[in-house]
């Protein structure tokens, strides 16, 4: 039930996730040491899948084993899936380009640039803070090499192929094999499996359009799930509620079970002092990602590179310092999704109004 409850106040993407289970779970429970959640981030990080639920199922399994961890994980994801099915069925419906749902859409990531501020922050203090320190100087070194890289190559690619979507319904074991292999190739974050999922979705034999599917992307981002939650809308347009539960079974498999298999060995690795060095390396890596991810997101959704048209304009950028300097400001345990969900009535009156 915990990981239900936090699943449902999971707003703001992984950057925040991430660091909000740091807070509840690490700081204020003590289920765990920081040094060794953040040693356990830097093991994920080499594996594919999302991070935010990794970590959700390794501290579900610190706290009450393997079907502890596979509760976990099901709890943190079970809200983003109940809200994306929800939104896959209005998604026909619904014009996402009228004033109103575009406002709602557009003030609801303003909101969440706020919160990976916020998050970004308090993950990277205690880097920083060891660039004093020359035995823990490599630590600084490799989370600014890892920022550098995200930026200049991580994110280069892009959704390139643009197909007219096929009627045809795909049936579930061939959207859980695509759901899967999406899953396998999830490194560093939910956007590397975009280029799988966008080449058999929306490419010449796909049933879904590239507007679509980054649709699909832009509903998952507001939502309090994992990104890769994505998937559900993806599996929904190729084979209706079955075929979403199973794209979504599929794309979640790896990161499930690397955890329930691995745990042990994981927990070996992580107490054998030769090897905390290079992990304490990894985890600087790991947050480094985050960090340059959460740079782009930022960058994109205040109009700048790549360059691309913003709902509100040049008051983009000032509104994003505005809901950061709330989510600086408040510190209820809540604000994530009374920011994001005040932000988008505001989006949505503003758009209905203009």
């Amino acid at each position: 039930m915990r990981f239900l409850a936090f699943g449902a106040r999971a707003f703001g993407g992984p950057v925040v996730q991430i660091q909000a289970l740091l807070d509840e779970f690490v700081q204020r429970r003590k289920w765990t040491d920081e040094a060794r959640f953040r040693r356990a981030l830097g093991v994920y990080q080499l594996l594919p899948g999302p991070e935010a639920h990794e970590m959700c199922c390794f501290l579900g399994t610190v706290r009450g084993g393997r079907w502890g961890g596979v509760a976990a994980g099901l709890g943190f994801m079970l809200p983003g899936l109940v809200l994306m099915l929800a939104a896959s069925a209005l998604y026909g419906t619904l014009d996402l380009k009228s004033p109103p749902i575009a406002g709602a859409m557009a003030a609801m990531q303003i909101a969440a640039c706020a919160l990976i501020v916020r998050a970004v922050f308090k993950l990277v203090a205690p880097i920083w803070s060891a660039a004093s320190d020359t035995n823990k100087l490599p630590m600084v070194v490799v989370f600014l090499a890892s920022l550098a890289w995200v930026n200049l190559v991580e994110f280069g690619g892009g959704l390139q192929v643009e197909a007219a979507a096929s009627s045809a319904s795909r049936g579930a074991g061939e959207l859980f094999g695509h759901g899967l292999v999406a899953g396998l190739v999830t490194f560093g974050g939910a956007y590397t499996a975009l280029p799988y999922v966008s080449s058999v979705a929306a490419g010449d034999a796909g049933w879904m359009t590239q507007q679509a599917c980054l649709d699909g992307v832009a509903i998952a981002s507001v939502l309090p799930a994992p990104l890769v939650i994505f998937g559900t809308f993806v599996g929904y347009q190729g084979g209706g509620v079955a075929g979403a539960l199973a794209f979504t079974a599929g794309i979640f498999l790896p990161a499930f079970s690397f955890t329930f298999l691995g745990f042990g060995m994981f927990e070996r690795l992580v107490s054998w002092t030769p090897a905390r060095r290079v992990l304490d390396l990894l985890g600087a890596a790991a947050v480094g990602m985050i960090a340059g991810a959460a740079m782009l997101f930022l960058i994109e959704t205040s109009g700048g590179w790549p360059e691309r048209p913003v709902f509100f304009g040049g008051w983009t950028a000032p509104l994003i310092g505005l809901a950061t300097g709330v989510a600086f400001r408040v510190r209820h345990r809540l604000v994530a999704p009374i920011l994001v969900i005040a932000a988008g009535a505001a989006g949505a009156i503003y758009g209905a109004l203009a």
